[in-house]
């Protein structure tokens, strides 16, 4: 039953809302593509091109996370105090 209300929420949302919805619930605002992917379910080239258009309008920074020895992209929302500045 829960999964069936996720999936609807899911399906009335845009990429980017569900984008933002995800990462705002994640730990510390961050998250990775990988993350996303698992998440959304969306393909990962299309991740990518919101994540970059999200950055672009100033609504994320994109940092490097070191994991075993990877190096992986983090993106994180950034605060209130840092959008109005």
């Amino acid at each position: 039953m829960e999964n069936k209300k996720v999936e609807k929420v899911k399906r009335r949302m845009t990429y980017t809302q569900l984008i933002l919805m995800i990462m705002s619930t994640s730990p510390g605002a961050c998250t990775t593509v990988e993350e996303l992917q698992e998440k959304t379910g969306l393909k990962r080239e299309t991740i990518i091109l919101y994540l970059h258009r999200l950055h672009e309008r100033g609504i994320i920074t994109r940092h490097w996370r070191y994991l075993s020895n990877r190096k992986i992209r983090e993106y994180c929302l950034k605060y209130k105090d840092e959008l109005i500045s």
